[in-house]
């Protein structure tokens, strides 16, 4: 017997279940006859009388009226239509919550939620203290709406950050500066930074099925990291980007392909400073051509180098107004990283995949990187994705 049993053909005079669905549902409205709506519907009387019959025993033995059809194929299935509703209702707010159950767990839970019910299920149940495979299958096609999902390592201290409180306090804060400096999209900044590794995740490639592992080549098994940082306005544009070696000297042939207008650093660390922040409001005062008469607001996290004296001094004479994310929020608020480093990135692992496509046996360095993270840049830091990503983070427009 297959796990999975497709129907070969339809019976003779086998009703319709949606049709059926539509002649319970106006029989219990009583506005035509059982008959006519057997003939309205084209199902057998008999069979309509039938299933009514059913719909009114399962209504007494649950004691309330439901009004909710079950198709006759529900009759072998562990849980009612409602009980598994429950069950894909559980399974999504533990998601939300950041606490989503794998296959197994659920298998578990199933398990458990039938035991607590008494209901009727398989005996290998019991031995396992598990759901079965054939169960977890069936109940994953009845319930379209769940996905098995790789989903994304989130911190403990983002998801207890991210709270109302704290939140509500961002917006009211950003509503002040909105109100006071009367800015336009075109005023508005935000700047963050991303480490581009010279080994990054390889993209999905074309291989034959039966191949049971794909391998695919990349520089090291560790790279180097340079820092990039994005600059770009609720309007849709942009400010050349900044890039920071892992160099004690900074050397100009470091920036051989970037960008025009990019502003290029050295650290010993390749990490962004204080010293080398100052460089960036330098470098945003300079393309903004902001003032005091004419200021700009600066969206940025609230990371060490971002916050220091000289930083708030220089910005405060430049007509530089600093608004920044209130702690581990920045996932949820901040428009770089909600809807352009994500593209960004997925683009860079392509252009690296192509390098290595078309320089066989070369090793890619941090000197590459540049080139090919231009071209990445011009892809993915786009007025769609920029003007999105303010949407998102309900940043610009803004809606008090």
């Amino acid at each position: 017997m297959p796990r999975i049993y497709i129907k070969k053909g339809t019976r003779t005079g086998e009703a319709d279940e949606g049709a059926m669905e539509s002649a319970i549902k106006e029989v219990l409205d009583k506005t035509l006859s059982i008959r006519k709506f057997a003939q309205k519907y084209g199902v057998k009387s008999t069979t309509l009388e039938s299933r009514l019959k059913k719909f009114h025993q399962q209504e007494a033995a649950e004691n309330m009226p439901t009004h909710a059809f079950t198709s006759k194929f529900t009759s072998n299935q562990v849980f009612s239509t409602e009980e598994e509703a429950f069950l894909n209702n559980y399974i999504i707010e533990c998601s939300k919550m950041h606490y989503g159950l794998t296959i197994i767990q659920v298998r578990k839970c199933a398990y458990e939620f039938a035991k607590a019910n008494q209901l009727n299920f398989h005996p290998s149940w019991h031995h396992n203290k598990m759901a079965g495979k054939e169960w977890m299958d069936s109940f994953r096609r009845r319930n379209g709406n769940l996905s098995l999902r790789k989903p994304e390592n989130i911190s403990a201290a983002r998801t207890f950050a991210f709270n109302k409180t704290a939140v509500t306090g961002f917006y009211n804060n950003l509503e002040k500066v909105l109100t006071k400096y009367k800015f336009t999209a075109d005023r508005i900044f935000n700047f963050d930074e991303s480490g581009i590794s010279t080994v990054l995740s390889t993209p999905k490639v074309l291989a034959e099925k039966n191949q049971k592992q794909i391998g695919q080549l990349v520089s090291a098994e560790r790279g180097e990291l340079v820092t990039f940082g994005g600059i770009i306005s609720a309007s849709g544009n942009t400010i050349p980007p900044l890039f920071i070696f892992p160099r004690v000297h900074f050397k100009d042939h470091f920036m051989t392909g970037t960008p025009e207008g990019s502003l290029g650093v050295a650290t010993k660390s390749g990490w962004i400073t204080s010293a080398i922040f100052i460089e960036v409001l330098k470098h945003i005062q300079k393309r903004s051509s902001c003032s005091k008469d004419n200021p700009i607001l600066l969206l940025v996290d609230n990371h060490e180098s971002h916050v220091t004296i000289e930083a708030v001094n220089y910005a405060r004479d430049n007509g530089i107004v600093y608004l920044s994310f209130p702690p581990h929020t920045t996932h949820r608020l901040q428009p770089l990283d909600i809807g352009v480093f994500g593209p960004f990135k997925a683009k860079l692992k392509i252009a690296f995949n192509d390098w290595h496509v078309n320089n066989p046996g070369k090793t890619l360095n941090i000197y590459n990187i540049p080139r090919l993270a231009k071209i990445a840049y011009f892809e993915s830091f786009t007025g769609k994705n920029i003007t999105h990503a303010f949407e998102k983070a309900e940043i610009w427009p803004f809606i008090s």
